[in-house]
């Protein structure tokens, strides 16, 4: 490995570190949040770092799609593909970081509306 890409890679790492280890807002939006993808791999693969305490202690989920739905419908789909044996009470901290909104993906004023959600969480 080439000495740029190594500090590089190291200045990633040390910035996941230093959100996950400090007091750094950080927000992750998953874009396309009501789609197949999302529910069985995206939120999938978040929760088990949070299970972990591999995220940052400040931090949101917004998820992002054009489906209108609800709070409560679009928990049951980002928690679909979660398992039956997961703790619920992990499922339920994990749930209290995720927000959704909905939009089109070529009007400005629906990317306003993200903008808000994640000034709010940060």
């Amino acid at each position: 490995m080439s000495k740029a890409s190594s500090s590089s890679q190291g200045s990633l790492t040390c910035g996941l570190d230093k959100a996950a280890k400090e007091n750094v807002p950080t927000t992750i939006v998953v874009f396309g949040a009501s789609g197949d993808l999302a529910k069985k791999k995206t939120f999938p693969a978040l929760f088990h770092l949070f299970q972990r305490g591999l995220l940052p202690k400040r931090i949101g989920i917004i998820g992002y799609a054009r489906t209108k739905m609800t709070s409560e419908e679009f928990h049951k789909r980002a928690t679909s593909h979660f398992g039956a044996e997961v703790n619920q009470d992990d499922v339920a901290g994990f749930l209290k970081l995720c927000t959704y909104v909905s939009g089109k993906y070529d009007v400005p004023e629906d990317f306003k509306k993200l903008r808000e959600e994640i000034e709010n969480h940060e």
